[in-house]
């Protein structure tokens, strides 16, 4: 396929970052398989950048908070041959457990964090489970092990914003720091708490703005959940010169719950259970192409549909077919640029949900899809 460039400006793909605490569930597939499809239809047609940065998740109270408990509570086993379900059933123990200590008492984490890009050996041994896992799913690697130290300062983006008058900072008082979106009818919202811990807002801005000229889009991808939060971080970024998009996705629920990872219910949910019953009957191609079918095109991006077993292998019985009868002909431009949205990124979605409508491009499914 020939990659097409109608002239648009850079384009900067950030997704929340989660940190490797639990193995990879249906919200996480979902949500990797989302972003991933969007930035390999995008990149055909325009510049653009995919930046994930594992530090931004590590350095969030809910993982040092986790991370003390395992050293203080769990010193007994070996943390790096931990396997990431290993690791799951720990992290909704402690959750459970209200063994959560103090930020404050807990600086040295972050400051080996922010100092030498340290991960706890369970992270790190979950993160390479992932990567395994992602890797046969043929979802592009954003770098989940990469090192990639924030190039501003707690303070010095705290002191950026206040003076463009989008932070209140009443650290010098022994209080706390604030984005300020009031001037769009906001609440405040903390973003530095007085025991001097950056919430992951902050975090997400240390490593946005020195990489944002003026004009530049991006694209923050995340949990519906999460939307507040994220309505006034585009606010925020548009303030500063760059030209937000924002596309949340609904968590997927199982046995009709809508639950975070950290309160349990997944066993047998898993992406290493699912990959596992997905390979015994179909091949790499159809497993790949077929939950993507799933994840995007029938459970959509909001959608209240909980998982379910049966629709996955419809899906990748109908991928097995669609890899069968691909067409050997170029995709053409405009069926892509099709696709793609105002803020001119490829939606996952319309792409995908196209596939069932007409014989595939050989070349599509290959570089999106495979």
């Amino acid at each position: 396929m020939t990659a097409y460039s109608p002239g648009a400006a850079r384009l900067l793909l950030a997704p929340v970052t989660i940190t490797a605490t639990k193995p990879l569930l249906p919200t996480h597939i979902k949500g990797f398989l989302w972003v991933d499809t969007l930035f390999r239809g995008t990149r055909l047609v325009r510049d653009l950048e995919y930046y994930w940065n594992p530090r931004a998740a590590n350095l969030t109270g809910q993982t040092i908070q986790f991370w003390d408990h395992l050293d203080r509570r769990h010193a007994h086993l070996d943390h790096g041959a931990l396997s990431a379900d290993e690791l799951g059933r720990l992290y909704v123990s402690f959750h459970a457990s209200g063994d959560a200590r103090p930020m404050n008492l807990l600086r040295h984490y972050t400051e080996r964090v922010e100092r030498e890009g340290w991960v706890h050996p369970a992270t790190r041994a979950a993160t390479g489970e992932w990567k395994r896992q992602l890797d046969l799913l043929g979802v592009h690697d954003p770098g989940l092990t990469a090192d990639r130290p924030a190039q501003l300062s707690i303070d010095e983006t705290v002191e950026l914003l206040t003076r463009r008058h989008l932070c209140v900072d009443h650290r010098g008082h022994g209080g706390p720091a604030y984005l300020d979106g009031t001037r769009w009818g906001m609440p405040l919202r903390t973003v530095v708490g007085t025991d001097g811990h950056a919430n992951y807002l902050l975090v997400i801005l240390r490593d946005l703005l020195p990489r944002l000229a003026d004009g530049d889009r991006v694209l923050l991808v995340y949990d519906d959940d999460l939307s507040h939060d994220y309505a006034l971080l585009a606010r925020v970024l548009g303030a500063l010169g760059a030209r937000p998009s924002r596309l949340p996705l609904g968590r997927v629920p199982l046995g009709g719950v809508i639950r975070s990872s950290r309160h349990g219910g997944w066993d047998g949910h898993t992406i290493g259970r699912l990959a596992g019953l997905c390979l015994e009957e179909f091949d790499e191609a159809a497993y790949r192409l077929g939950m993507r079918l799933y994840f995007i095109a029938m459970l959509k991006r909001t959608s209240a549909e909980p998982f379910r077993l049966d629709l996955l292998r419809r899906a990748l019985s109908r991928a097995t077919r669609m890899l069968r009868e691909a067409d050997g002909r170029p995709e053409p431009a405009d069926r892509l640029l099709g696709c793609a949205t105002p803020a001119g990124w490829i939606d996952p979605y319309r792409l995908t949900d196209g596939l069932f409508a007409r014989r595939a491009s050989a070349s599509l499914l290959d570089q999106v899809y495979l």
